[in-house]
C-alpha cells in the first residue's frame, strides 16, 4: 500500500462515517505517524501490557517470527565504536530498540545487563567480562564492560521513517498527489491496515483493521 492508496482511503472512510468530514495532508501526516510509532511500540511489547507476575508483554518481538516479520524493514545492522576509555558508543540518531548485539571478531553474543546487576558481573571472578562482554543502556549510549572491547556489531530496531503525502495544489486550490514530494510507508499491508486503523481512532472513527480491509475492497469496487 503506497502513501496515495492510504491517504485516500483515510479520506474516504472519514467522509463516510464523519458528518462534512475532511482529511486535510497537514492532518494526515500527524495522525498517521503517530499511528505508526503506537504500532511500532505495540510490536516491540510496549511497557504498558507487562503484568505483574508475567514478565512478558502480550507481545513479544522476539519470540514471533509474524512480528519480526511485519519489522524486518526497520532492521538495520550497524557497527560501533566504543570510546576506548569510557567504553560509551553513542546511539544511532534512528535508534529506537536493540535486536542482538555481538562481538565484531565473533559471532558470540554481548549480553545486555541492568544496572542493579553490573557490580556482581563486573567482579565475576568466574564469568570475565574480559571474556565475556556485557553492555548497559546509559544516557549517553550503550555502556560496554570491558571498556577497551574494540568494536561491536549491532542489529537495531530504528525509527520508522515519516510517511508523508506530498501534493501540489491544482488551479482551484485542491491538493493533487505528488509522487515525487512524498514518502512512502516501509510496512506490509497487512500492517498499514492496523496503523490506519489506529489513525482514525485519533480522528474519531473506531473501526478495527478488518473492517479498515472492507472498506478497502468497497474502494475498489466503486473504481471498478
Amino acid at each position: 500500500m503506497n502513501v496515495n492508496q492510504a491517504y485516500q482511503l483515510m479520506s474516504y472512510i472519514v467522509g463516510k462515517n464523519i458528518q462534512q468530514g475532511y482529511l486535510s495532508p497537514e492532518d494526515f501526516f500527524q495522525v498517521i505517524n503517530s499511528a505508526q510509532s503506537q504500532y511500532l511500540d505495540y510490536l516491540l511489547g510496549e511497557y504498558q501490557q507487562y503484568q505483574a507476575g508475567r514478565p512478558i508483554a502480550v507481545v513479544e518481538v522476539g519470540e514471533k517470527e509474524k512480528i519480526r516479520n511485519s519489522i524486518a524493514p526497520l532492521i538495520y545492522n550497524i557497527t560501533l565504536v566504543p570510546n576506548p576509555t569510557t567504553g560509551i558508543a553513542s546511539y544511532p540518531s534512528d535508534y529506537e530498540a536493540v535486536d542482538s548485539m555481538w562481538n565484531v571478531y565473533g559471532f558470540y553474543n554481548i549480553r545486555f545487563v541492568n544496572q542493579p546487576r553490573l557490580a556482581s558481573f563486573h567482579n565475576s571472578s568466574i564469568d570475565l567480562v574480559a571474556e565475556n562482554p556485557i553492555y548497559l543502556l546509559k544516557h549517553e549510549g550503550f555502556q560496554f564492560y570491558p571498556t577497551n572491547i574494540g568494536l561491536a556489531r549491532m542489529s537495531y530496531v530504528r525509527n520508522p521513517p515519516s510517511i508523508v503525502w506530498g501534493y501540489v495544489l491544482d488551479s482551484n486550490g485542491v491538493p493533487v498527489y505528488d509522487p515525487t514530494t512524498s514518502q512512502q510507508p516501509v510496512w506490509a499491508v497487512t500492517d498499514m491496515l492496523n496503523i490506519i486503523s489506529r489513525a482514525l481512532r485519533m480522528v474519531g472513527v473506531n473501526l478495527s483493521a478488518g473492517e479498515v480491509s472492507q472498506y478497502s475492497n468497497e474502494i475498489r469496487n466503486v473504481g471498478q
